[in-house]
């Protein structure tokens, strides 16, 4: 089977594996596309990273239809105001990409991957996000990378943006973090531990833990066991912000 393989279709994911055959392998998977596929959500940038047999990047999964259609919630509407995306799950703040003053992606936005590379010495994954944020940013590319020392480097280069604008890059895992170092945190879990670096980010970043687990609204599912780490930054005069994490 190959490492790395891209799916193209209507919806696109990116793999990206360092081995098959070494149980400690780094494996990052990566989704485009339109949350407004059939059962989509406002995932399009997010991704998912295993490495020394656990998972650092996790996904929380749909939540659960009976209960949102029970209490009278149009689940089935993709509009960009419909309820559907007022549950964590759905939203972008419930993934791993980006979030942009607070504001949801655009529900009939549609990413598509534009480069694809398995080169063994630089396999890559870049996504334009900028339909998902149109009226938020006017470009937004997010690439991955997996390095020949197993590193994951994900670098956002935006531009576009309104001055002040607040940009939120977020990871949901079942990590336990230790305490901030500046640029730098580790997370923790069985045996294993991963660092987080930001490599840039504007000014003075600084990593922030949100707690995740508990329910947003009373509709909302638990998510036993996980936080998302993230940081922020403003956008300057120019408009154009680089976020670079080293994992």
């Amino acid at each position: 089977m190959p490492l790395h393989w891209s799916s193209e279709g209507e919806t696109p994911i990116t793999v990206h594996r360092s081995s098959w055959t070494d149980p400690g392998a780094v494996f990052l998977g990566v989704k485009a596309g339109s949350p407004s596929g059939n059962h989509g959500q406002m995932d399009t940038g997010s991704f998912v990273l295993d490495a020394d047999g656990v998972r650092w990047a996790t996904d929380l999964g749909a939540e659960g239809y009976h209960g949102i259609e029970s209490r009278g919630m149009n689940l089935w509407d993709r509009s960009q105001n419909s309820d559907r995306w007022t549950i964590f799950r759905q939203s972008n703040e419930g993934h791993n990409t980006l979030v942009i003053d607070g504001k949801l992606q655009i529900a009939k936005g549609k990413a598509p991957v534009i480069t694809f590379s398995d080169d063994p010495d630089f396999p890559h994954t870049i996504v334009d996000l900028s339909p998902v944020y149109e009226g938020q940013a006017g470009s937004i590319h997010r690439g991955f990378a997996l390095l020949p020392s197993r590193e994951v480097l994900i670098q956002d280069e935006l531009s576009g943006l309104k001055p002040g604008s607040r940009v939120r890059w977020g990871m949901i895992t079942p990590g336990t973090p230790g305490e901030p170092d500046g640029a730098r945190l580790r997370l923790r879990q069985r045996d294993a531990s991963m660092s987080l670096v930001i490599l840039a980010a504007g000014k003075t970043p600084r990593w922030e833990i949100i707690d995740t687990s508990k329910p947003r609204n009373e509709w909302d599912s638990p998510n036993r066991g996980t936080r998302k780490v993230a940081f922020e930054a403003a956008a300057p005069a120019s408009g154009k912000l680089t976020f670079a994490v080293l994992l």
